[in-house]
């Protein structure tokens, strides 16, 4: 049976007065009036407006989302957009977008990336314990949970496309994490900031408490595998900021040859280079390089004097006057000019002895 539309996204029940502000207002954790939350909750996008987009797995390659704004409401359990929310199948909101539920709460982008970009049932439930009990059911195969009502966290590790669920708010991973190895996971969220991205940490078996919400579980879909390019390294493989050769360790989805730009553990990697010679590893606090072609040979196409051979003014590599190269069928070479040279030396050194020869004898 279909559930009913979910609407609660970023907040319990308590937040339902107090609306969840995450980056658009005073810190999280300090309850106001409604009516200032609201006034805080103001982005500059409006309603159904965009945050920001995100690259994430598809099944036939990477594919870009947008979150969209619930300005002046956002971060809290009311829609800025009068339209009703989407049941099995998606309606058009008022900026002409496809809505996947209620817009534009968090779960409707979830939903969006799950039946919109996958093909996969939606999840009708509302943000929190609700929403990984119903991923977790055997009526959804297509997903696995990792957490509260699903496998334990230990040994697995939150991977691009993944979702994160909170007590009372939801967010899509755009970056990859490894098991046991502590990281930082970047977020794609509607509802919750005014950029539609925000950040939390990973301790190696689970992620961390947002907006002051317990972390539940995650959310798998079956058919990802996480890749939607190269990843920067995470853990004892990240060296700070900076760039790093393509099979540095740590290093997900990248070409060896190619030198990338990490600005954090884990983030996406940018192609600053592709390395003709090779990239070259460097020590920890320095930042990785292409490989420098190597010199030329220091005799490589010069003349016994240091000039260029073969070039027009009488060099030894230039063929005599009358031969030009190819002419004759044979092919003039500096070896050739040489030995011409030599038996023109040995014609010379009778008369150059004779002149050498002391006077009077």
């Amino acid at each position: 049976m279909l559930l009913a539309p979910s609407r609660f996204c970023g907040v319990a029940a308590l937040l339902a007065a107090f609306a969840l502000n995450a980056g658009c207002g005073p810190p999280p954790g300090e309850l106001q009036s409604l009516d200032a939350d609201r006034q805080e909750l103001s982005c500059a996008a409006g309603c159904g407006g965009p945050l920001g987009s995100a690259t994430l797995p598809g099944p036939t390659g990477s594919v870009t989302l947008t979150a969209w704004s619930n300005s002046p409401q956002l971060g809290t359990v009311y829609d800025c957009d009068p339209t009703a929310c989407a049941g099995a199948s998606p309606v058009t909101a008022r900026n002409g977008q496809l809505s996947y539920g209620c817009p534009w709460q968090c779960v409707e982008l979830v939903n969006r990336y799950f039946q919109g970009t996958w093909g996969d049932p939606k999840i009708a439930a509302d943000a929190g314990a609700g929403f990984c009990q119903r991923a977790a059911s055997s009526s959804l195969p297509q997903y696995w949970v990792y957490g509260a009502y699903g496998a334990s966290t230990s040994g697995h590790a939150p991977v691009a496309g993944d979702v994160l669920v909170w007590s009372s708010h939801v967010a899509i991973a755009t970056n990859s994490m490894s098991p046991d190895a502590a990281g930082t996971i970047s977020l794609m969220a509607q509802n919750a900031t005014c950029s539609g991205t925000d950040l939390v940490l990973w301790n190696g078996t689970m992620f961390g408490p947002k907006y002051g919400l317990g972390a539940l579980c995650w959310v798998h879909i079956v058919a990802n595998t996480g890749a939607t390019g190269p990843m920067c390294p995470t853990g004892s493989n990240w060296n700070l900021a900076g760039d790093y050769c393509g099979d540095e360790p740590g290093m997900q989805h990248a070409a060896a040859n190619t030198l990338y730009s990490c600005a954090a553990a884990g983030g996406a990697a940018s192609v600053v280079q592709v390395c003709s010679q090779g990239c070259q590893h460097m020590p920890a606090g320095q930042n990785d390089r292409c490989a420098s072609p190597p010199p030329p040979p220091s005799d490589a196409g010069s003349g016994t004097d240091g000039s260029d051979a073969g070039t027009s003014g009488g060099g030894i590599g230039d063929p005599p006057p009358g031969c030009a190269s190819g002419g004759s069928g044979i092919a003039w070479s500096t070896g050739s000019a040489l030995a011409v040279w030599l038996t023109l030396s040995r014609r010379r050194r009778p008369s150059d002895r004779r002149r050498s020869t002391p006077s009077g004898r």
